[in-house]
């Protein structure tokens, strides 16, 4: 079984990182707490776990070794981050909403416009 450290290691090499620079992102003073994450010394935390997994494309679940590492999709379907959809679903809302208060705010100018006719 692959280790917490190793998984962060492969990650971290394969986005051409040094653990210098990887401190730098993960806001860490120097790659000490790096290089003790990767030899399994310590562990991130489960805010740092979360960072890492999306800096690495997975999830914390494949880091701590409780899920396989994601799979190239395949070419007919797109892999969405939940909170991508989510925000894409807010945007739909919204627009969804703008369109009806725009039909709205034409059936009562209709509305308006009929009954000064009829006057």
């Amino acid at each position: 079984m692959v280790s917490i450290g190793k998984r962060i290691k492969q990650g971290r090499e394969k986005l051409g990182l040094s653990q210098e620079q990887l401190a730098v992102i993960m806001a860490k003073k120097g790659k000490g707490t790096i290089s003790n994450w990767e030899t399994n010394k310590n562990e991130p935390s489960i805010a740092e776990f979360k960072k890492l997994a999306e800096l690495f494309s997975t999830t914390a679940a494949y880091l701590i070794g409780e899920a396989p590492q994601f799979e190239e999709p395949q070419e007919n379907y797109v892999m969405v981050r939940k909170d991508d959809l989510i925000e894409l679903q807010k945007k739909a809302l919204e627009r969804e909403s703008e369109k009806n208060k725009e039909l709205l705010d034409l059936l009562e100018q209709s509305k308006k416009s009929g009954e000064e006719n009829e006057a």
